[in-house]
């Protein structure tokens, strides 16, 4: 089957384990690197013509992909980067890096992204599972985002018009793909004092998650009213390895590939975490990640 005429990269038999933090996953059919938004809807029309299945991917901070590989094509999106300031407003690609975004936005003196300076995704998968963190969410920052929807049209979704609520978007039940976003910041910061308080939240944040192993963040998000991590550990989890994947002794909430972990390793953990936390203490912890299925 010959493959449409695209001017972003293609990879054939690519290892999904360099697409993701975790550095876990098998060999991709096909990998594609769109160069801009044009070269993603050429490449999204001739699989859809060819029916032909697609997964969508950023810097797979968030994801956990399958040991056995996935068919089809699988769009990295890393690429499409574009970036425009206009005062405190800045439209930016689904590829961008947050923390790149975050770091810019502190040296230009504008104020609202310090939470994000530690977080390892780009700005369309941020958005969609409302990224966040020290109290603070990209969701309250969008202006608006350009989508591409299930039927492939191009459209812009205002802000205010998007349901953002803890690590989720109503962007994710419409299964549209976001495109770029206009993200809108507060002006008048000193530039010093922001890159204060994010060296002070980047240090916390070395100090409290286990960066020194190929993580995905968080596993489970946090129940009303309880700490995820304090669960796990509560009940006695931390240090708790399947195969090569061990829940970490720095943070519970997390579980770290020490060597060669598998994805069958990774779920194994979670389903019986799940399952000892609901015998304990009658709660339901419910994945933060996504995971990815071939």
């Amino acid at each position: 089957m010959n493959l449409p005429q695209v001017k972003g990269r293609l990879e054939k038999d690519y290892f999904l384990n360099k697409l993701n933090t975790w550095r876990i996953g098998g060999q991709a059919e096909n990998v594609f690197w769109p160069e801009d938004i044009n070269d993603l809807q050429i490449m999204l029309n001739w699989c859809k013509k060819n029916s032909i299945p697609i997964v969508l991917l950023g810097r797979g901070s968030n994801v956990l992909l399958p040991d056995r590989g996935l068919e089809g094509m699988v769009i990295v999106t890393t690429k499409m980067d574009s970036i425009f300031w206009n005062g405190d407003s800045v439209q930016v690609g689904a590829g961008y890096s947050l923390i790149r975004l975050a770091t810019e936005a502190g040296f230009k003196g504008f104020q609202g992204l310090e939470f994000a300076c530690g977080i390892p995704g780009t700005i369309g998968a941020a958005i969609v599972i409302n990224a966040g963190a020290h109290g603070g969410e990209i969701g309250s920052l969008v202006e608006d985002v350009r989508v591409l929807t299930p039927e492939g049209k191009i459209v812009v979704l205002n802000g205010e018009d998007i349901e953002f609520s803890y690590r989720h978007s109503s962007l994710a039940q419409i299964r549209c793909w976001v495109l770029e976003s206009t993200i809108r910041l507060k002006p008048g910061g000193n530039s010093s004092d922001i890159k204060e308080v994010m060296k002070t939240l980047q240090h916390k944040r070395r100090q409290t998650q286990p960066l020194e192993y190929p993580n995905a963040g968080s596993i489970f998000r946090n129940p009303p009213g309880y700490s995820a991590g304090q669960l796990i550990e509560q009940a006695g989890w931390k240090g708790y390895r399947v195969g090569e994947a061990e829940v970490s002794e720095k943070h519970a909430n997390f579980i770290v590939n020490k060597g060669n972990a598998k994805a069958d390793d990774v779920l194994e953990l979670i389903r019986i975490i799940q399952q000892d936390i609901k015998n304990k203490y009658g709660l339901v912890l419910e994945k933060e990640i996504k995971i990815i299925n071939s």
